[in-house]
């Protein structure tokens, strides 16, 4: 999997992680599995399999941190242990704003581009329009 138990403690220390789980690490796995899934749905313009397939250093740093942001989220959910609560819900938060700016085209990261099942590329479409122009009351 892209993300376990053993990537976690940059994002939460051991102790509360087996206290929100109560050591049961089929939480942790369902909440990382989760975790992924939300943020591949915010990345479809890329290749999430290649992206997501990656294990070890070979996985993208960026990426991981904020997929741990989303699984601490997750995992967080079900406990408030030492007042982490906000520290959990403002990192989620903040991969959450940085995967829309993604989706939206703000941001390019450095990710392989999804394929066409013919091995060409995926058309993606984008419109977008500029703001309503106001005069205000200049008389």
């Amino acid at each position: 999997m892209f993300i376990e138990k053993a990537d976690l403690p940059t994002v939460i220390y051991g102790y509360q992680l087996d206290e929100i789980t109560e050591g049961d690490n089929l939480i942790i796995v369902a909440n990382c599995a989760a975790a992924i899934e939300e943020v591949k749905s915010y990345l479809a313009k890329y290749d999430t399999a290649t992206i997501f397939a990656a294990t070890g250093a070979a996985r993208n740093p960026l990426i991981l941190e904020i997929t741990k942001s989303v699984a601490l989220w997750y995992i967080i959910r079900l406990s408030n242990v030492d007042m982490i609560y906000d520290q959990a819900k403002d990192r989620y938060d903040r991969a959450i704003t940085w995967l829309k700016s993604v989706k939206e085209g703000d941001l390019a990261p450095n990710l392989p581009h999804a394929t066409a099942p013919d091995g060409g590329a995926v058309a993606t479409f984008s419109i977008k329009s500029n703001r309503k122009f106001n005069h205000g009351n200049e008389y």
